[in-house]
């Protein structure tokens, strides 16, 4: 009887990993950057990979599910999201670079999955939601049955934030989303420009900065704050006259002049 043996991956972005069931047992996961030395390595988890199919005694043409941690095709909402942003005085300027920057990623995406089609010739490819793959390893992890799971990043597609029921009854599991809310509101997003702002590398200090935090005066910036992260009926938006619009772009900042201003100059690393 053929294996029913799923690879999961997070690749081509950061903190590359890889995870191995083989009938439903776990063999086992690791991060990249533990066996290529690379901090946050964004690489195909390559040494993951082949450690982690030795270690079952298998080889790539076993794989019968490849879990990729994104569904790329869900990058091309955005582009509804346009008319919007042409509208808007302050993200008028980016609304063209941001719409075409989330085309880019999705034909990134495209690209990715071909690249591992070719890797496991014999493998269902199979697409996963990232707030999805988040909740269910957050669910997972909690040892539970039934649960409330929140979600809040930088960004998965097109969310930020969402929140889940999630029930575990004997086989059965089911996860429902509950709520989403979509890019540009994103605290991830703010969190990562303030991180920048301050010199601190984004997307990996912003844990320094939160630690920092609770140093600070929070009446000093509270009003600011509560400007450019505005709460609403639903959840919560960001201002664009503060808290730069999202293009994909590393060239493209995310604080404005108007926050740099009432703030502090950009510090450098």
């Amino acid at each position: 009887m053929t294996a029913n043996v799923v690879l999961g991956l997070c690749a081509y972005t950061h903190d590359s990993a890889a995870a191995l069931l083989v009938d439903g047992h776990l063999i086992g996961f690791v991060e990249e950057e533990r066996l290529d030395g690379i901090k946050h390595s964004k690489a195909y988890p390559a040494h993951g990979v082949a450690w982690l199919l030795d270690e079952a005694g298998l080889s790539s043409a076993d794989v019968t599910t490849v879990a990729y941690n994104f569904d790329g095709r869900r990058y091309l909402g955005a582009l509804g999201q346009l008319p919007t942003h042409l509208r808007q005085a302050a993200s008028r300027a980016r609304a063209v670079p941001r719409a075409r920057s989330f085309t880019t990623v999705h034909r990134r995406y495209q690209a990715r999955m071909r690249d591992l089609a070719e890797r496991f010739p014999r493998a269902r490819l199979q697409a996963v939601p990232h707030h999805r793959a988040h909740a269910l390893y957050a669910f997972a992890a909690a040892g539970v049955d039934d649960a409330a799971v929140l979600i809040v990043d930088s960004l998965g597609e097109l969310q930020t934030t969402t929140t889940w029921h999630a029930r575990q009854r004997r086989s059965r599991l089911s996860l429902d989303l509950a709520h989403a809310i979509d890019d540009p509101a994103s605290l991830g997003y703010a969190y990562g420009a303030v991180t920048e702002h301050l010199g601190w590398r984004r997307g990996d200090e912003e844990g320094t900065v939160m630690a920092l935090a609770a140093l600070g005066d929070p009446a000093r910036f509270r009003d600011l704050i509560s400007r450019a992260i505005r709460l609403t009926t639903d959840g919560f938006t960001l201002d664009p006259a503060l808290i730069a619009l999202r293009v994909l772009a590393s060239r493209y900042g995310r604080v404005t002049p108007a926050f740099t201003a009432a703030t502090c100059p950009p510090r450098t690393p």
